[in-house]
């Protein structure tokens, strides 16, 4: 019989797709994300890519954290900062359509 994967697994697999997808439309690499390098592109799509995998995928700030190698205060700024930039009709636009496409990506519920 096959072994059900864990939640860990699930949610690793699932913050794969969401830097695949983030990193495709913001020009950078998966790897990027992850990254110590900080350069302004790589840092926004970081920045969209944890806000994603907190409401998309209802992840918490710690397991956000350690999937971006980061310190947890760091995913929080991050999520605030993002949630702040709704404010901007286009952005929040782009954050909805980002949004989708990681839900459809990852089979996450709506």
């Amino acid at each position: 019989m096959p072994k059900t994967p864990s939640r860990s697994d699930r949610t690793a697999a699932a913050v794969g797709l969401a830097k695949a997808v983030v990193a495709h439309v913001y020009g950078v690499t998966p790897e990027d994300l992850s990254s110590p390098k900080r350069f302004a592109r790589a840092t926004r799509a970081r920045q969209v890519a944890m806000y994603l995998s907190a409401v998309v995928l209802n992840m918490t700030p710690s397991e956000i954290a350690r999937a971006f190698s980061r310190h947890r205060a760091t995913a929080i700024y991050a999520c605030q900062r993002i949630e702040d930039m709704r404010d901007n009709a286009e952005m929040d636009r782009t954050l909805c359509w980002l949004e989708s496409l990681v839900r459809t990506a990852t089979g996450a519920d709506a």
